[in-house]
């Protein structure tokens, strides 16, 4: 999909200057895919200490969109790696709690944009690239290609991996001659890993995506997630199955003790020659992977479950928030038991004169009378003479309170509307309360239309204006293909095995 939150239209590049060509790279370079240079070595005491990341080239308009969506992703890169801690300090003998600063950074990175929105280009749209200044500090560079079908998604892998690489970097920035390494390249799983983390918590609810693929089974091993290179690679399905391993196990090493600090000193570890395998340096900087010699495995499974389940920071979805509030509104009374009269020699009263303007008792299979009901709070008529009624009022109040904190933030006012009208009827008001609540459920249906409508909206602006195909059945052909020139599984239970020495004695 193009971006169109970095890009303009082509009507509006179409008063720019000529393409500009990127100059010659300067040396010495680290190249991490060896990637050409785009810009003229800045000095990095001329940089700046208010900010990390700089964008240059392209038009005003272009480059200060891809200047705030920089400055935006880093700071969702930097708030999961660095954790805000309290420090306590002395001013003037007197000790004072102070946040840490986490936009305190090392190594700066340079975004370079060149190309033109109408250009036709194939190929990496973006590189990276790490130079050693006249000055013999580090620089970043990232060399972007725009062009017409450039890809948000390849800007932001890219932009990771600058980030990734100033982790790895900063132990080595003040003195850059002891970097020995002549590449500098993060893991796929720590990218991937990120980037689907950051877009989980943007979106809110990252649960049910792990949700989906463990009850799949489909999961990566650590030593299978590990393993993996050029992810990009991939077909369609694997690669969703690579994306959400990566983020669970980013996210089940930050949820560690210290996760942050351990995972910052990972990085740093990984720019060290001849450093040792993930899994072991995982395990230096790790207590859970210390403790464990072979359960690896068993501690992957059980970081799984926890992060399936619902998060505290997450909200529900317009259906699924549909379905809680309808149940959350449902009281139900069982069958009561009504007793019939006795003397005490066990036998049924006679009836006076007086009982004759009295409903007769039940008798035999009538002495247990149908009183169950379910329904909703709004139908308090037929409930609220009932013995249990206080009760009912109160569960559904309780329950109420467990979907106000994880609903869809828009039906935050049907909540607080729902909370008054039983408030009401617990005292026993009921002056007015059919209309009430008929003004609720009326907004409670304008709520769901206006969401219905929403994603009908974006679901017709997706497909009128996406700017090419969306590629969907070419990859779903060639997933097909791929299972049909797969062979089929052979099944190794005792019947079968007998089968097939049948076929072959009788062929």
């Amino acid at each position: 999909m193009l971006c169109a939150s970095l890009l303009p239209s082509p009507l509006q590049s179409q008063e720019r200057i000529a393409p500009a060509t990127p100059p010659a790279p300067s040396v010495p370079t680290i190249g991490v895919e060896g990637a050409r240079s785009s810009v003229g070595s800045a000095p990095a005491p001329d940089w700046g200490e208010d900010y990390q990341a700089r964008v240059k080239g392209g038009d005003p308009v272009t480059r200060m969109r891809f200047q705030v969506f920089t400055d935006d992703f880093r700071e969702d890169f930097r708030s999961l790696l660095f954790r805000v801690r309290v420090d306590k300090i002395e001013i003037d003998e007197i000790r004072v709690e102070v946040p840490t600063d986490r936009n305190v950074w090392t190594i700066p990175i340079e975004v370079s944009l060149w190309g033109e929105v109408r250009d036709v280009y194939t190929g990496s749209a973006v590189r990276n690239q790490v130079e050693i200044g006249p000055d013999q500090r580090f620089l970043i560079k990232l060399e972007v290609k725009l062009h017409d079908r450039f890809e948000e998604s390849e800007y932001r892998l890219g932009l990771l991996r600058a980030l990734l690489i100033e982790q790895i970097l900063a132990p080595y920035a003040g003195d850059t001659s002891s970097f020995r390494p002549q590449e500098v390249r993060p893991p796929e799983w720590l990218v991937y890993g990120f980037d689907q983390l950051i877009r989980h918590r943007r979106g809110g609810s990252p649960s049910a995506y792990y949700r989906g693929f463990l009850a799949s089974g489909q999961i990566l091993k650590p030593a299978e997630l590990f393993a993996v290179t050029g992810a990009e690679s991939l077909d369609p399905v694997r690669h969703a199955i690579f994306r959400a391993s990566s983020s669970a196990m980013v996210e089940a090493l930050l949820d560690q003790p210290s996760g942050d600090v351990g995972l910052r000193a990972f990085l740093g570890v990984l720019g060290q020659p001849g450093s040792l395998p993930v899994e072991a340096i995982l395990r230096q900087q790790f207590p859970a992977f210390r403790e464990m010699d072979q359960g690896l495995e068993k501690w992957w499974a059980l970081e799984l479950a926890s992060l399936g389940q619902q998060q505290s920071f997450e909200y529900l979805d317009r259906e699924e928030t549909e379905r809680l509030l309808a149940d959350a509104l449902t009281v139900r009374f069982d069958e009561v038991p009504v007793a019939r009269p006795v003397t005490e020699e066990g036998q049924e009263p006679k009836r006076t004169v007086l009982d004759l303007f009295k409903a007769k008792p039940p008798t035999g299979e009538e002495a247990v009378v149908s009183a169950s009901f379910v329904g909703t709070v709004d139908q308090f008529d037929q409930y609220l003479a009932k013995p249990t009624a206080t009760k009912q009022l109160a569960g559904a109040f309780d329950r109420l309170q467990v979907l106000k904190r994880i609903g869809f933030p828009l039906y935050r006012p049907v909540f607080v509307a729902y909370e008054k009208a039983i408030e009401r009827l617990a005292r026993g008001e009921t002056k007015d309360l059919a209309s009430e609540f008929a003004s609720i459920t009326e907004m409670r249906a304008k709520i769901h239309e206006t969401l219905l409508r929403a994603e009908d909206y974006l679901n017709h602006f997706e497909a009128t204006r996406t700017p090419r195909r969306s590629g969907a059945f070419d990859d779903y052909m060639k997933i097909r293909r791929a299972f049909d020139e797969r062979p089929s599984p052979r099944r190794n239970d005792p019947i079968s095995r007998h089968l097939d020495a049948l076929e072959w004695e009788f062929r």
